[in-house]
């Protein structure tokens, strides 16, 4: 009998809002006792506030597990979110779609960080010399230079904690990446990055 599926509290879309291609593992875990035992079918949810984003993760997901020859079913096309809060009926729906596993993934945590440019000064044109010309305006005006001066920047950006868990029929917890993923660029590059990190583990631990 499952577990009740995880709550969902954070969103997935709050890591989907904008890419930058820079997504990474920080971490991941898989059950000695599943290492190396293939899934052939795994039900997905992603658990982001909009519908938009939760139908791009879990397309996503599904179609680069499909050319690993795993069958992946995303949950939008059977269930909303809240929906999903119903145990009985999701592991009903899951059971007679044919999953033998689901994943899971949700932000668990986002942090502001903070990149600091210090003020620079530097020359711009020609340097003067005392040789240079000063029989027109022009000639002495082209020989000259100037000092730049640049303000010191800070840019802030958001980075976003993305907990995902593989669950086994018996709901038994049998892989689990965190990863981080740094907000500020194109929405579906960053979907595609995050599935490649997903996918790139699960196989490497011999789950698909």
């Amino acid at each position: 009998m499952m577990r009740p599926l995880p709550l969902i509290t954070l969103a997935l879309a709050a890591l989907l809002l904008t890419a930058c291609a820079a997504t990474t593992k920080q971490a991941s875990w898989t059950d000695p006792e599943y290492a190396g035992r293939k899934v052939a079918s795994v039900f997905i949810i992603g658990t982001a506030r909009s519908d938009l984003h939760r139908r791009l993760f879990e397309d996503e997901l599904a179609r680069e597990l499909e050319q690993r020859g795993v069958r992946g079913i995303p949950s939008y096309r059977h269930f909303s979110l809240k929906e999903i809060e119903d145990r009985e009926a999701t592991e009903l729906k899951i059971r007679e779609l044919g999953a033998e596993s689901v994943i899971v993934a949700k932000v668990v945590g986002s942090r502001t960080d903070s990149v600091v440019t210090p003020a620079r000064s530097y020359v711009s044109g020609v340097p003067y010399y005392p040789t240079h010309l000063r029989d027109h305006w022009h000639d002495y005006f082209r020989n000259s230079y100037s000092v730049v001066s640049e303000p010191a920047t800070v840019r802030q950006f958001q980075i976003y904690t993305v907990e995902t868990n593989l669950y086994s029929p018996e709901d038994d917890l049998i892989w689990s990446m965190q990863s981080e993923t740094i907000a500020g660029g194109q929405l579906e590059e960053t979907i595609r990055e995050f599935v490649d990190l997903l996918v790139e583990d699960l196989s490497a631990n011999g789950l698909i």
